[in-house]
Parts: C-alpha cells; structure tokens; sequence
C-alpha cells in the first residue's frame, strides 16, 4: 500500500494554530476517513508545534535535526493501520523545506498566501506578545515581505509541483472559513465544531503594556501576564501602528508583490485575496504610547484579575531600580501599591530567582525561568577558578561581595538579589542584614526622592 503524505507548513499567521487545534481533536474522525494526523501538545496558550516531534529529534551537538527512524516509523504505522494518508503539520517544517522534503520526497505540501501587510502587523505584534519585543514597530520606506519572499525562493528550488497554495482571505475560503478550506483539500466534511480562541489578538492598551513590562521581566512571568492580557477587553476595537501615508504605500506595495507571485504560480482563491488587498481600509491608527489613565486601567485589571502576577511584575521592576522603566511614568505608578519590603520576602524566592542562584552553582535550569533582567554572569565554580579561590571562602563571601561589586556600579536591584540569597545561607550576619535593609530603603525611597523638587 502507498501511504500518501500531505505536510501543511503554515507559513506563520495564516491560522496555523485554529488547525493544529481542530485537527489534534478530529484524529478519530480523520482516521476514519483514512488520515492519520499524530498526537501532539499544546502549551497554556493553546499554541502547538504541531507534529514537530513527530519527525525531529533534539540533540545537543545538532540541534534539531530529522530521524528517519521516526519519519519510517509513522509510514509503517499508516500502512497497518490501513491509511491512505499521512497528514502533517507544524510551522517549523517551512523553516526547514529543504530537509523536510528530502525526507519526503513525494510530499504535498500546503502553504497559505496572506496579505503581506496584513502578516507585518500581525508578526510585530506577536513578537511583542510571545517573543519579548520591546522596540515599536518600524515605518520602513519597503514593506517586508518576510515569508511570502520565503516561500517563493522554497517554490523554486523543490518545485511548485509539490505545493498547494491557498490564499488566506475570507473571501476566497471554501466555506467561509480556514477551517472548513483546509477540510476542502482533505476532502473530508469539517467538524461542526471547528475551533476554540487560539492565540486571540491583543488591544492595543494590551499590547502596549506587554510592551513596556517585556523590558524587565523574565520569559515564564511575561508569560503568565500573556494568559491574562489577552483576556483585557478594550472599547478601541481593531487598531493599526502604521502611519497612514505608509499605510497605503504599503497596499500598493502589497498589491504588487502578490500579483508578481501568482504570474509565476497558482494560488488557489487568488482573485478574493487580491479583491481583499484592494478594499482593505487602515483600522484605526494609534500612535505607540499609552496615557497613563489607560496604563493604569491595564495594571488594575491584573491586579485584580492575578494579583500575585501583579506583585511578581512589581519585584521584578523594584529589581530594575537604576533603569528607565523603573524611573519613567509607567514605573512609578505601577509600584505605588507595594513596597519591596512588602512583596520580597514573599515572593523573592520562586521559581525565577531559585533557577537563577542554580545557575550560579554551577546546575542545570531552565534558560526560560532566568530573570530577563539579569546579566550573565558566571556560576560561582567558575568564579573560583577563575580568582584561584580556595575553599576557605565560602559561598556566602563569594555572594556577599558580588552584591558589593552590584552597588558600586549603582545597580541596587541586583545588589539586593545577591545579598538575599547570602542571607539564606547566613541568615544572623549583621553586616547582611544591615546592606538589606539598606538597599530597601533606596529603592522604596527612589519614588519619594525623584518628587523632590530641585
């Protein structure tokens, strides 16, 4: 029997995740149209990899890197379970055709076509939302096309005969929905129920204060307020951070790059895209900066919905004292509800903070856990070996003074990090207790001595 493989790849933003979704909870209704579409995980979100592990493996001198192993495994698999069809799909596989397709050589692969200035717009705003994006979006005098560029360097090179193009448009979908025109090429009856919200859009109040708090935070605490801002209902509706004029050079732009790429290629539903690009109206400009009214509404609201995210958010800015995300506007309101005295020694110690002192020990953690603002210093084994130190000097002296070297270079946040954790070690040491209480009083002071006037 000859198993039929169809990959989807995305590309990103074309309703990747509304897929996956639908696909990993239909497999009893796909196998029993004779597709096989292997389990995969979804993380808090919602977001997947798709069946990237279903053919990759991660080694540590390669990287990821593909098992045939497995890539045999799953066509055995198909043909004793009688499938006709191998279905796939993640989005990493675009980012790696070339070696997807040699481990496929018969593959189908299905693309999504997007409005080029639609996916610009869409990928800043989730590089703020999930990739710790701090800098506002760039008015660029070209619109970048990122992966539609991708894609069609990927068509010539393994040939558009192995590709289903689509375009991405409601206008142009097979029943009106990604869902249901990705069931077309299936050839199978969509789900009645297709989808829940994956990976819902931000408000523009959201993204802006995701924006400013990705300056200070670590990745698993940006993480938890994502769950919770996608969650804050705003009354300013779609919203667009391109300026007007770029806006509609971009369009022209847009119209250009599309119409170049079907001359040479077939895109399915192709006239309902470009009829889309040629109506589309700008949403609502905003220009990148939140009043301090819409801030503070933003803050309340994960207080109240989160308050120990509220207060984890507010350590990790009184950690960041000497920065201008502290010092500025938005960093002095946020932290008028607690001192540090308050909120440390409740919350110093969790997750962030224990991985962090591991790391300095020289043991393994999880990179993600790391405090973002932090810089990278060596573990304490290192320093060791580096300074000749015996083991006479102990942990506690080796913290304590790096707490002093923080001080000196004015970084009170950091100096209170490193002297906490020698208090752990050596909680009746006065000279520790002593520089705690000192660098308290000059962070919690820091608001009170900024609102002298001069």
């Amino acid at each position: 029997m000859s198993v039929k493989v169809v990959i989807h790849i995305g590309p990103p933003k074309t309703g990747t995740s509304a897929i996956q979704y639908c696909l990993q909870h239909d497999r009893q209704r796909l196998a029993e149209n004779g597709i096989y579409y292997p389990k995969h995980t979804t993380d808090v979100n919602g977001i997947s990899s798709g069946n990237l592990n279903s053919i990759y493996d991660v080694t540590a001198s390669l990287g990821r890197s593909i098992n045939k192993g497995k890539v045999d495994k799953l066509i055995n698999l198909c043909e004793k379970l009688s499938m006709h069809t191998l279905l796939l799909s993640s989005e990493f596989f675009f980012e790696n055709m070339k070696e997807v397709s040699c481990a496929f050589p018969n593959a189908i692969f299905i693309a999504y076509i997007r409005n080029p200035l639609d996916s610009f717009e869409s990928l800043y705003n989730q590089s703020v939302k999930r990739h710790h994006k701090v800098d506002p979006i760039k008015n660029l005098p070209k619109l970048p096309k990122f992966y539609l560029t991708k894609l069609e360097a990927i068509l010539d090179e393994i040939g558009a005969s192995h590709f289903i193009l689509r375009a991405y448009s409601k206008s142009a979908f097979v029943g009106g929905s990604i869902i249901d025109d990705f069931y077309s090429i299936l050839n199978v009856t969509p789900p009645l129920i297709t989808s829940k919200s994956i990976n819902p859009s931000y408000s523009f109040e959201a993204l802006e204060f995701k924006r400013w708090i990705n300056q200070f935070c670590s990745h698993s605490l940006a993480l938890k307020a994502d769950k919770i801002l996608q969650n804050f209902k705003s009354d300013l509706g779609p919203f667009s951070l391109i300026e007007p004029k770029t806006y509609e050079l971009y369009k022209e732009q847009a119209v250009c790059f599309l119409n170049k790429l079907q001359s040479k290629h077939c895109i399915f539903g192709f006239e309902g895209l470009l009829d889309d690009v040629h109506n589309a109206k700008q949403k609502l400009y905003k220009n990148q900066k939140l009043s301090e009214k819409d801030f503070n509404r933003v803050a309340n609201y994960i207080d109240h919905k989160a308050p120990e995210v509220y207060k984890s958010i507010c350590n990790a800015l009184y950690l960041s004292s000497y920065r201008s995300c502290y010092t500025g506007t938005y960093g002095q309101a946020f932290i008028k509800k607690y001192k540090l005295s308050d909120i440390s020694d409740k919350y110093m110690y969790k997750t962030q903070v224990i991985n962090f002192i591991k790391r300095l020990l020289g043991k393994t953690t999880n990179a993600e856990e790391l405090p973002f603002m932090l810089p990278n210093s060596g573990d304490i084994s290192r320093l060791r070996n580096t300074l000749r130190l015996s083991d006479d000097v102990s942990d506690v002296d080796i913290l304590r003074e790096l707490a002093f070297v923080a001080e000196k270079n004015h970084d009170i946040g950091l100096a209170y990090m490193f002297m906490k954790r020698a208090q752990k070690l050596r909680p009746n040491g006065p000279l520790i207790n002593k520089k705690i209480k000192l660098y308290e009083r000059k962070i919690d002071s820091a608001n009170t001595e900024k609102q002298i006037p001069k």
